[in-house]
C-alpha cells in the first residue's frame, strides 16, 4: 500500500509541473493584480517545478522494486519508464529556463501598467520584429483582473502612453528621424462593469 502511495504522490509530483506549464495560462491561470505580477510569479515558479520533478523522478525511481518471486507485469514497467522519461526531459527543461532567469534575468519590464490600460512588449532583442500589445484591464474587488485587447502594433521605438478623454494617447519615436509621433487610440467601447 505504502508503493502505491508513493508512486501516485510521485506521479503528482511529475504530472502538475508538465500540466501548468503546457496547458494552463501563466501561475495556474490565476489572474491576479496584473500581468506583470503574474509573469514574475510565473518566474519564479520555474525552481519551485523543477524541485518538485525532482523529488518525484527520485520516488518514482526508489518506489521499490517487487521482489524476485513476484514478476512485474510489461505495462507497470512501460508505465514506470515513460513517468521517468517525462520527468528527465522536465528537468532539463525547467533547469535551462531556470538558469536563463538567474544569468539573463526576467523579461518583467516588457509589461508596462498605467490606469487601466497594459501593455505587454513581445520579442524585444529577439530576431523578429517586436510587437506591442494593448489592453484594458479591469480588476475586482478582489485584485482579480480580465484583460480585453485594444490594439496590437508594431514596433513603437521607446514610447509613452496615457488615457484622456476615451482615447488612448502613445507618443513614440522610433528613431526613424521622423521625431516624436502620435498616436490615438480610441477606447470608448472599453470600460470596467464593477
Amino acid at each position: 500500500m505504502l508503493k502505491h502511495k508513493k508512486l501516485i504522490i510521485a506521479c503528482l509530483l511529475i504530472l502538475l509541473p508538465l500540466l501548468d506549464s503546457l496547458f494552463i495560462p501563466t501561475a495556474f491561470g490565476l489572474q491576479w493584480h496584473n500581468a506583470k505580477s503574474m509573469y514574475l510569479l510565473s518566474a519564479y515558479m520555474m525552481p519551485i517545478k523543477l524541485i518538485l520533478v525532482t523529488i518525484g523522478g527520485f520516488l518514482l525511481a526508489s518506489h521499490g522494486h517487487p521482489h524476485h518471486d513476484e514478476p512485474r507485469v510489461w505495462y507497470a514497467k512501460l508505465f514506470d519508464i515513460s513517468f521517468f522519461i517525462l520527468a528527465g526531459i522536465q528537468f532539463i527543461v525547467l533547469a535551462i529556463i531556470s538558469a536563463l532567469y538567474l544569468v539573463v534575468g526576467t523579461q518583467a519590464d516588457d509589461y508596462r501598467q498605467q490606469g487601466n490600460i497594459s501593455v505587454y512588449t513581445s520579442d524585444v532583442g529577439a530576431f523578429g520584429k517586436a510587437t506591442h500589445y494593448f489592453s484594458y484591464q479591469c480588476t475586482d474587488k478582489n485584485g482579480f483582473y480580465t484583460l480585453t485587447p485594444i490594439a496590437t502594433l508594431d514596433w513603437l521605438g521607446s514610447f509613452t502612453f496615457s488615457e484622456k478623454a476615451n482615447t488612448l494617447i502613445i507618443k513614440h519615436d522610433d528613431h526613424s528621424g521622423k521625431g516624436e509621433q502620435i498616436k490615438p487610440i480610441d477606447i470608448s467601447g472599453f470600460g470596467c462593469k464593477y
